[in-house]
C-alpha cells in the first residue's frame, strides 16, 4: 500500500537544474526530485521506510554535507542499487524526507482546525497555536535538520502546498467562530499561519529551550487573538 506521505503527490514532477559549463557549450542537468518507483506492495513500502529512517539517522548524525547514498543504504540494510531503485538521486530522497515532516505537521495542525469548528476565537488561536508547535517541538532536531536541505530539494514548492492545506483548514474554522464574522478568512488565515511560523523557526534555531518554547505559546497565541478581534471590529 503506499504510503500516505507519498500518496496523491506521484502524479506531479518537481525538477531542479544548474547550469553546467563546457569548454564550448552550456548544458542544464535536470534532477529529478520525484520518487522513481513507487513501492505498491507491503515489503516495497517497507524498503521505502528503512531507507527514509537510515537517512534521517544519517543527517542527524552526520549532518547535510556528509551524507551519501552509501552511507544511508548501509544503514538500511540495503543494497545502493535498491536505493536507486526507488530514488534516482539523493536530492529526491531529500525532497521525501522534507515532505513527509512537512506534510505531518500539516496534518495536525489541520486535525486541529476540525476539532474547534464552532469554538470561540480565542479557543481557536490556543488550539491551532499549541498544535503548530508540538508538531515542530516534537522532533525538534529534525525540523532543524531539514531546513538546509529543504532548500536544495524543492523545499519551497512542498512547503507552500502544505501551508495552503493548513490555510484551508483555518479558513473553514474561522467561518464557524462562535463569537465573531470575518469578512475575508482567506486572507486572515493566511497571515495567522504565516505569523506563526516564522517565530517557530527562530525559536527552532536558538535550541528550543523549553521556557523559550513556553512563551513563544502564550505570545503567539496573544498575537492571534488580538490580529483576529481587531479584524471581526472592522
Amino acid at each position: 500500500m503506499l504510503p500516505g506521505w507519498l500518496r496523491g503527490r506521484v502524479s506531479r514532477i518537481v525538477q531542479t537544474s544548474r547550469q553546467v559549463v563546457y569548454s564550448h557549450m552550456k548544458r542544464t542537468q535536470v534532477f529529478s526530485l520525484n520518487p522513481r518507483k513507487i513501492p505498491a506492495q507491503a515489503r516495497s513500502a517497507a524498503t521505502v521506510e528503512a531507507i527514509l529512517q537510515a537517512a534521517t539517522q544519517v543527517l542527524l548524525s552526520s549532518g547535510f554535507e556528509k551524507m551519501s547514498t552509501t552511507r544511508i543504504a548501509e544503514r538500511a540494510g540495503v543494497s545502493v542499487g535498491s536505493f536507486y531503485q526507488y530514488f534516482p538521486n539523493k536530492r529526491a530522497l531529500l525532497a521525501a524526507l522534507v515532505h513527509r515532516h512537512v506534510s505531518e505537521v500539516a496534518t495536525r495542525a489541520e486535525r486541529a482546525c476540525h476539532t474547534v469548528h464552532g469554538a470561540t476565537i480565542r479557543k481557536m488561536c490556543e488550539t491551532i497555536v499549541n498544535a503548530f508547535i508540538d508538531a515542530k517541538t516534537e522532533r525538534a532536531d529534525l525540523s532543524r535538520a531539514l531546513y538546509l536541505p529543504a532548500a536544495v530539494a524543492g523545499g519551497a514548492a512542498i512547503v507552500k502546498a502544505e501551508s495552503d492545506r493548513v490555510c484551508n483548514a483555518v479558513t473553514a474554522m474561522l467561518e464557524t467562530a462562535s463569537d465573531a464574522r470575518f469578512e475575508q478568512p482567506n486572507l486572515l488565515s493566511l497571515v495567522l499561519v504565516t505569523a506563526v511560523v516564522g517565530p517557530m523557526q527562530a525559536v527552532l534555531e536558538m535550541g528550543a529551550d523549553p521556557r523559550l518554547v513556553s512563551r513563544l505559546r502564550v505570545q503567539l497565541t496573544a498575537l492571534c487573538v488580538g490580529y483576529l478581534v481587531e479584524a471581526a471590529g472592522h
